[in-house]
C-alpha cells in the first residue's frame, strides 16, 4: 500500500495535474479541477439568456436569441456552461484533439454543479452523447461528448446510451460552412438503430459545443421520429445569441 502511494506521488510529480484552462499545475493533494483564477475569469452563461437554447443575450427585454427567433427547434430546451471563446475555446480544442480525455470529467462536474436541478426537473430518463462517425472516432480514438455524458450519468444516476444511434454520414466540420450549408450538412446524419431503447423516454443530448444548433436539431428530430417523448440538450460551450 505504501509502495502504491509512493508510486502515485511519483506519477503526480512526473505528470502533474493541471488546470484544463490555463495549464497551471494543481497541488498534488488536490483533485483535478479548474483553478480558482480561471473560475473567476471564465465566461459562464448568465442571465439574460435565450429561453430556448441558453445563448447569452444583450438585452433583458429579449426572450430568444437571433437563431431561435428565426428557426424552429425540435428539442424542448437546452443549457450550456460557458461561452465558446478565449481560453475556454482553446481548452475544448485540446480536449477534442490532444487526447486530454481527463478534461471530460472536469467539465461534467461543472455541468452537474450548475444544472443538476434543471436536469432532474426535466425528468430525464436517458443521456445520449452526439455520436461521431466511425471513421472520425477511429482517427481520434474517443468521442469527447461520450466521456462527458458518461460522467454526468454517473453523477446523477441516469443511464447513458452510446449504441442506439449511429452517425451515418461523415459530415464536414460545421464551423467552415454557411447557415444553409450547415443545415444541408446535417440532414439525415443520424439513424436510430435501437428504437425500443428510446421509445417513450425523455432524453438529454450531450455535446461539447453548440453553435447554430443544427447538429442537436438533426439528432433530436431523429430521436422524436423514432419514439422519444421529449428531448433536451446540454453542452459545455455555446456561441453568442446576438
Amino acid at each position: 500500500m505504501i509502495i502504491n502511494k509512493l508510486g502515485d506521488e511519483l506519477l503526480s510529480i512526473i505528470y502533474p495535474k493541471r488546470c484544463p484552462i490555463c495549464m497551471d499545475i494543481i497541488p498534488i493533494n488536490e483533485e483535478e479541477r479548474i483553478c480558482e483564477s480561471c473560475v473567476e475569469d471564465l465566461p459562464y452563461i448568465m442571465e439574460p439568456r435565450c429561453k430556448k437554447c441558453s445563448k447569452p443575450l444583450n438585452s433583458e427585454l429579449a426572450e430568444h436569441c437571433f437563431d431561435c427567433t428565426k428557426n424552429e427547434h425540435d428539442y424542448t430546451r437546452g443549457w450550456a456552461v460557458w461561452l465558446y471563446e478565449g481560453k475556454l475555446k482553446k481548452a475544448l480544442q485540446r480536449y477534442k484533439n490532444n487526447n486530454n480525455k481527463n478534461y471530460g470529467r472536469i467539465f461534467s462536474k461543472e455541468v452537474v454543479t450548475l444544472y443538476k436541478r434543471e436536469i432532474v426537473e426535466a425528468h430525464v430518463d436517458l443521456i445520449i452523447p452526439v455520436p461521431l462517425h466511425i471513421k472520425k472516432q477511429r482517427k481520434r480514438g474517443y468521442n469527447q461528448a461520450e466521456i462527458i455524458a458518461a460522467n454526468i450519468g454517473k453523477y446523477l444516476d441516469i443511464p447513458c446510451n452510446t449504441n442506439c444511434v449511429l452517425r451515418t454520414i461523415n459530415t464536414k466540420p460545421q464551423k467552415n460552412l454557411s447557415d444553409k450549408e450547415r443545415v444541408s450538412n446535417m440532414k439525415k446524419a443520424f439513424k436510430v438503430i435501437k428504437p425500443d431503447e428510446i421509445t417513450g423516454k425523455t432524453i438529454l443530448i450531450c455535446d461539447d459545443i453548440y453553435t447554430t444548433g443544427n447538429t442537436i436539431d438533426s439528432l433530436a428530430k431523429e430521436l422524436l421520429i423514432n419514439g422519444a417523448k421529449e428531448v433536451f440538450f446540454i453542452t459545455i460551450a455555446i456561441g453568442k445569441g446576438y
